[in-house]
Formats: C-alpha cells, structure tokens, sequence
C-alpha cells in the first residue's frame, strides 16, 4: 500500500515540480462564545527546492512575511491588528518559517514570531498540484501575552472581554512544472 501511494504522490508531482504560489491564512477567536475573525497578510514570500518529490519540494522551504500587511477585509480592523498586536513585536512585525521535516501527513515548520522560534506541527493534504496544510499557533509560546492583552483592551466591547490565544493557521500552496 505504501508503495502505491508513494507511486502516485509521484507520478503526481512529477508534472508539478516547483512551488508556484501561495496564501496564508488565519482565523483568530474573539468573544466568550469563541467567534472566529479570519484573515490573511498581503506581504508573504515563499522560496522552496525545485524537485518532483513533494518531501524534496517541502523540506526547507521559507516564508517571510510582513505581519503590519494583514488583511481581514476590514480596515479599521486590519490597522487595530497591525498596532497593538505586531507592532511591538521584539524583531518588528517580521514573521518567519522554515520548513524542518515531512513526515507522513504533517509537516513541521520552526516559525520565528517576538524572538521566539517554535516548531508547529501542520497536518497537510497533497492533490493534483494544491497543498493544503492547517494547524494552531498559540501566541503565549511566542510570549505574546502583552500583545494580546493590548488587543483584547482596544477590542473589549467588541470581544466581550475575551480574545483567545490560539489562532488557526492554514497555507494554500499551488505547484506546476518549473520555468
């Protein structure tokens, strides 16, 4: 079975060998009732190596993105966010990632947030060129307890009082053949 599988993940990839482009998105939790507030961030890069093996292609990729460019469809949120949540981050609002292992279904990515670097576990699905990987971030292990405390008291009546810690991470990332 194992065999079969890594034959198709193969002879899937070989046709999509290097990384196109990609989104990364969140859902952050506001209110006692834990309603979700979603959102991307407009500066991302991606770099990643060029191979038919969809682990090759992973392992050691990078993002670096711009956590002031996050985008919720809503500005006066969007500039809330970006103030009293990333702007006073240790190392500014610069978010990186590397890429560390795939193994099975879940790849684990070392992100680096405040001067704190953390392995995030990703679970991830690979079809016909599109990967689609989730999981949760949790802010305190990027001690980001001040930074969510701001955010909570500049959204209290909006939050009810309550902002969560834990923000669901997701990326969207497209392959084809290489240039």
């Amino acid at each position: 079975m194992k065999f079969i599988l890594s034959l198709f993940l193969f002879t899937s990839i070989a046709q999509a060998a290097c990384f196109k482009d990609a989104t990364i998105g969140w859902s952050a939790y506001k209110t006692p009732a834990k309603a979700a507030v979603g959102g991307t961030f407009k500066g991302v890069s991606f770099t990643s190596n060029k191979s038919e093996d969809i682990k090759e292609i992973l392992t050691g990729a990078t993002f670096n993105l711009d956590a002031s460019t996050v985008f919720t469809k809503d500005k006066g949120r969007d500039a809330k966010i970006a103030k009293f949540f990333f702007s006073t981050l240790e190392g500014g609002s610069k978010i990186t990632g590397v890429v560390k292992k795939v193994s099975g279904k879940v790849i684990t990515v070392a992100i680096t947030m405040n001067a704190k670097t953390v392995d995030v576990p990703l679970s991830y699905d690979y079809k016909n060129g599109k990967l689609s990987a989730k999981g949760v971030v949790d802010v305190f292990d990027f001690a980001m307890s001040d930074e969510l405390s701001a955010l909570n008291k500049a959204c209290l009546a909006l939050h009810q009082g309550k902002t969560w810690n834990d923000v669901a991470v997701n990326l969207e990332a497209n392959f084809g053949k290489c240039n």
